[in-house]
């Protein structure tokens, strides 16, 4: 239990010290209007994951979505890469915050960058396919799968601009 409070302490010092910092100006407006940008845009990454799930939970539970449709489709295929750019994209944001090289920083921009543009390929190709069989399909499976290309396409450009502030912050910071 001491050691408890000894980090409590220790923590609330740190915070103390921070907040002494901000207020007396140690951080540039520009840097904690970009701090809390990245934190927002985190969180959106975060809102997307769950928006995207549920409406995965919603079409399988649904009976007026033609789920062999979806099969012949090949949508899983389509959303499965997409997520998978989103989560190597995510995987890359965080080694970018815990890099400690600045000229790891850019690297990681470009890789990010260069994930979301795969996944505009890919989600450009899943409205090619969308497009092709919309008269083949209900209003409502369309608007389903046009959201959840909508939105995994969100995620990828969510990443991308945590990045381009995290880099912007370090830029900032280190001049």
């Amino acid at each position: 239990m001491e050691e408890v409070r000894e980090l409590e302490k220790k923590s609330d010092k740190i915070a103390f010290k921070i907040g002494e910092d901000v207020t007396r100006g140690a951080i540039s407006p520009n840097v904690i209007d970009n701090l809390l940008e990245s934190i927002q845009t985190a969180d959106d990454i975060v809102d997307l994951h769950y928006y995207i799930g549920r409406e995965l939970k919603r079409v399988s539970e649904t009976s007026s979505i033609d789920l062999e449709t979806y099969q012949k489709a090949l949508w899983e295929p389509v959303y499965e890469k997409l997520l998978d750019l989103a989560e190597t994209s995510l995987q890359k944001l965080q080694k970018m915050l815990t890099t400690s090289r600045e000229s790891e920083f850019s690297n990681f921009l470009a890789e990010i960058e260069n994930l979301e543009e795969e996944g505009d390929e890919v989600k450009d190709q899943g409205f090619d396919k969308l497009y092709n069989i919309s008269s083949k399909i209900p209003y409502l499976q369309f608007y389903h799968y046009s959201e959840l290309l909508h939105k995994c396409d969100d995620i990828l450009d969510s990443c991308q601009d945590t990045s381009q502030l995290i880099l912007m912050i370090i830029t900032s910071i280190l001049k």
